[in-house]
């Protein structure tokens, strides 16, 4: 029998949610967590929910401020920016040139020190809005595959280290977004900033859309990534594409990061509620993602443009900052869907655990848009104990009535856990309060 009790006397302090935080300047250099390597830690000793937004034209944009009010709106703490971009150039007339001469006729041994004068500055101004940059060293240039190649863009690399590696707000380097024709040039970059930043900053590169991590065995590639540009088709199933890519990218003992999904009518991604459930079983599988938008892109200067979604995006990124995320790992039995349950497989659960099972944080999701699930149950096996059971509603991150006590007197028992009518999605937090005496499961006496 499960045991629902009222809470007579609080046991635990946790954030209800979550208005909006003030904004605090980011002023500390980040590196991979040297404890918890799927994720990440400041100089400070802080662990950052990580919430990335793209803005490629950040550094060359008419209107910078519409990129950082934006991203503080989302609760986005990192932008992914081109240093060198000439992306939607017929369109909105920007490119990102870093070197001397012109794109169509480079010299790449000077360089546009306007240019680089404005990037330090809009580093120092994201820096002071609590945002961070994913620095993206090359885009819309594609050099050949050969040392030689590298040699040229030396002089490019010591001056990204010197010039702009003072500044704590760059998160990343990445050596290039969705070009892998260059692998032994993108090597010996990435070999060659690992080895003179002094900050040891994550390098990274990216593929195109894929459902594996590009490279990501390669010792200079300090985080497992992947992009998925796709939408709401039948094809890319909320449990077997996105969820499955996402367990995919947290296993290589490395952060794992999709810093490019899918946006609004270029990708199909137009349904709000399926964009919120992409962004809560990628942090509910263990790893980091993004959000990507007309207005990060074509849009860069248009402060009045609405993705669909964006309302839940904040709600997102405070909840989950709000929990003590990298000290919990994937977990695949504590918390399971009956099989014999009518509903078995429309919902899918996605469960965070620490190492004894003390917190336990689940996302439980419907793979079609709107359906209503009630007199639902899950199986959960815990550790002896009684802990503090807790249901959000991920559309607004509010708790769903009063926290309740969860009993579980042994091991052994896999027991029934009443849900709460939810429709689309619902997350529950578990927190152990009191341990008691553990027994051996059956069989194993």
């Amino acid at each position: 029998m499960i045991n629902f009790l009222r809470l007579s006397l609080p046991l635990i302090t946790f954030p209800a949610l979550l208005i909006a935080a003030p904004i605090t300047p980011w002023d500390s250099f980040v590196t991979i967590d040297p404890l918890y390597r799927a994720h990440f830690q400041t100089a400070d000793g802080a662990r950052p929910f990580v919430f990335c937004k793209t803005a490629w034209h950040y550094f060359s944009s008419k209107r910078p401020e519409v990129s950082l009010h934006r991203a503080n709106k989302l609760g986005a703490n990192v932008l992914r920016v081109g240093l060198e971009c000439a992306y939607y150039h017929k369109v909105i007339g920007l490119d990102a040139w870093p070197w001397g001469g012109t794109r169509a006729a480079p010299d790449f041994g000077t360089f546009n020190e306007g240019y680089w004068d404005e990037v330090d500055r809009r580093l120092s101004m994201a820096a002071s809005h609590g945002i961070a940059v994913n620095l993206t060293l090359f885009t819309s240039l594609h050099l050949p595959d050969r040392r030689e190649s590298f040699d040229l863009v030396r002089p490019y690399l010591d001056r990204v280290l010197q010039r702009l590696g003072r500044h704590p707000n760059i998160f990343c380097w990445e050596v290039h977004n969705e070009h892998v024709a260059n692998p032994l040039f993108q090597r010996l970059v990435g070999e060659y900033l690992k080895a003179k930043d002094p900050h040891r900053r994550p390098v990274i590169s990216s593929n195109g859309t894929t459902d594996y991590p590009l490279w990501p065995h390669a010792t200079w590639m300090d985080m497992a990534v992947a992009h998925h540009c796709t939408g709401v088709q039948p094809q890319y199933d909320l449990r077997d594409w996105y969820l499955a890519i996402a367990r995919n990218l947290r296993g290589y003992g490395k952060p794992g990061f999709v810093n490019e999904a899918g946006r609004e009518k270029r990708h199909q991604n137009d349904d709000p509620v399926h964009r919120r459930k992409q962004l809560w079983l990628q942090a509910a599988a263990g790893i980091y993602t993004n959000w990507h938008s007309w207005d990060g892109c074509e849009g860069i200067d248009d402060p009045d443009h609405v993705a669909p979604g964006e309302n839940y995006a904040a709600v997102f990124a405070r909840w989950w900052a709000a929990q003590a995320f990298w000290r919990l790992a994937p977990d695949f039995s504590a918390i399971q869907v009956p099989a014999a349950a009518s509903w078995s497989d429309e919902v899918v659960a996605v469960t965070l655990a620490g190492d004894s099972r003390d917190v336990l944080l689940s996302y439980l999701f419907t793979r079609t848009g709107g359906s209503l699930i009630s007199d639902g149950k899950l199986r959960v096996r815990l550790p002896a104990g009684d802990y503090r059971l807790e249901f959000f509603e991920p559309a607004s991150g509010q708790p769903l009535g009063e926290p309740r006590v969860h009993v579980a007197p042994h091991l052994r028992d896999t027991l029934d856990l009443a849900l709460p009518t939810f429709r689309d999605d619902l997350a529950l937090r578990l927190t152990r309060v009191l341990t008691r005496d553990q027994t051996a499961i059956p069989g194993t006496e």
